[in-house]
């Protein structure tokens, strides 16, 4: 059901079945970010019956640097907004669920709907993906370290995690991050991974191209875990080397007007620029590349992660190509799924697209990954690693609710 103002509560979308556990998934989270889709989506090819109860307000700017220029004075209201619709329709759903999850971005939504869970004696699920002091502070830079404005968001990110029962993170790398950095218990993190949108992403006819340049594709918001400049100065190798290669750089965000300022100085002409690509088209474009992009900023945020890009394009069965850190090594195996390279190394990228000229070696590549994507990112691998949620949903849940 959706309201005249845009705030929305979509029924419940399952059948119902005695012994499956229900559980609220709510907040402001962006309801289309392939995180919430993908673990609402797996929670219930786990057996859980899923209400979503939901108020959209930072999917209303698809740049989030946008809100530095205009959304900065409008989001406080639309927080606020929010809320107040938000609060009734949790407190009316948490006394027939067995438990709440608080999705990604939702560090805000935990220090509001987390203690009305918690008043119920419901479990509280939080679905973080990355912590805001990771993001705005460590990778891009936001606020000079030791300032009052980091104090408060490493508070907010403390706060949102201590209050979950169970956190959910995306790799071992950012649930040990979570743990040192926070102190969150090891035990109280479920590690799930990221996986893709398999409606939108799946495999397609392989194709051997015999003519023209090498499809090379980067899709991205342009954020600093990206390392764009590589990218460009790959590019500029390829073309000093002669490789025919053209590399289509899609997106737009905080690195982008350096990342052209770079390709001008650079004089690169291999490049074709983007603005976007809508979703739902997105996977049609992956399956007509040759090589993928994925991320390869030296940072440690990139070190610890396995980007969306990354499970994507291999759910496409499409020759990837992405920085080499543990996190990616335990999804994918270096010459056989992927062709993992050092972060911040142009030569090296330069070499790897050199190397997928091979329609070979590129083929071999592909279909590496896309069994790895089956086996280890599947909507069916998410739903088993989702499985602690689903039963503390269907014990501790059921048996609060009862006491109540």
């Amino acid at each position: 059901m959706v309201r005249p103002d845009g705030y929305c509560l979509e029924p419940l979308q399952c059948p119902v079945v005695n012994d499956s556990p229900r559980i609220c998934y709510a907040g402001t989270y962006e309801r289309d970010y392939p995180r919430n889709r993908i673990v609402i989506d797996a929670l219930r090819g786990a057996g859980a019956r899923v209400e979503e109860v939901h108020a959209p307000v930072l999917e209303l700017w698809r740049d989030k640097s946008a809100l530095r220029r205009l959304g900065l004075l409008m989001l406080p209201i639309r927080m606020l907004a929010a809320y107040l619709w938000l609060i009734p329709q949790v407190i009316s759903h948490l006394r027939a669920s067995d438990a709440l999850i608080v999705g990604y971005v939702g560090q805000a939504d935990m220090l509001v709907l987390a203690p009305l869970a918690r008043l119920f004696r419901r479990p509280v699920i939080f679905n973080p993906l990355v912590t805001l002091t990771d993001t705005i502070v460590e990778d891009r830079r936001r606020f000079t370290p030791g300032t009052l404005p980091v104090r408060l968001i490493r508070l907010v990110d403390r706060l949102a995690l201590r209050l979950a029962t169970v956190v959910l993170a995306d790799t071992d790398e950012n649930a040990a991050y979570m743990t040192t950095k926070f102190g969150v218990p090891a035990g109280r993190i479920v590690v799930v991974p990221v996986g893709a949108n398999e409606t939108v992403f799946f495999p397609g006819a392989a194709e051997r191209k015999q003519h023209g340049p090498l499809d090379v594709l980067f899709v991205g918001k342009f954020i600093p875990l990206h390392g764009v400049e590589t990218v460009i100065q790959a590019a500029a190798l390829l073309e000093h080397r002669g490789v025919n290669a053209r590399v289509e750089m899609v997106g737009t965000g905080q690195t982008y007007r350096a990342a052209r300022d770079l390709a001008v100085t650079l004089g690169v002409r291999n490049i074709a620029w983007t603005d976007w690509i809508p979703f739902e088209h997105l996977g049609a474009r992956l399956r007509a590349a040759d090589v993928v992009l994925g991320v390869f900023d030296g940072g440690a945020k990139a070190a610890r992660v396995v980007p969306n890009k990354v499970y994507q394009s291999t759910a496409c069965g499409v020759a990837t190509i992405t920085r080499r850190c543990a996190a990616v090594k335990r999804y994918l195996r270096d010459g056989e799924d992927a062709v993992l390279i050092p972060p911040d190394d142009p030569d090296a990228l330069a070499d790897a697209i050199a190397r997928l000229q091979d329609p070979d070696e590129r083929a071999r590549i592909a279909a590496g990954g896309r069994s790895a994507f089956a086996s280890r990112a599947s909507l069916e691998a998410i739903s088993a690693s989702l499985w602690p949620v689903v039963e503390l949903a269907r014990a501790r849940g059921r048996a609060c609710r009862d006491r109540v």
